[in-house]
């Protein structure tokens, strides 16, 4: 098995920081490649993310959390 850690996206160049708004998925759910699994805001925009693996979710980020770029969210394990 193996497990996969997300982490918050570069969204622009001058991006520092993003906001968990939303969570389309929840803990244990099984997404697959694609699929949106939660929305994080930005200074300027709001990015929708997909998985990039299929598996099992768990995140690790709450909704309404700022957390800085690279910061891990939820692992994907399969």
């Amino acid at each position: 098995m193996a497990k996969i850690t997300l982490k918050v996206p570069k969204g622009a160049v001058s991006m520092q920081n993003g906001t968990i708004v939303e969570w389309f998925v929840s803990a244990g759910d099984v997404v697959s490649v694609g699929q949106l699994i939660y929305a994080i805001e930005t200074e300027k925009t709001t990015i929708e993310v997909e998985s990039p693996f299929p598996g099992t979710i768990t995140p690790i980020a709450e909704q309404g959390q700022t957390l800085p770029v690279g910061a891990p969210v939820a692992t994907i394990e399969n």
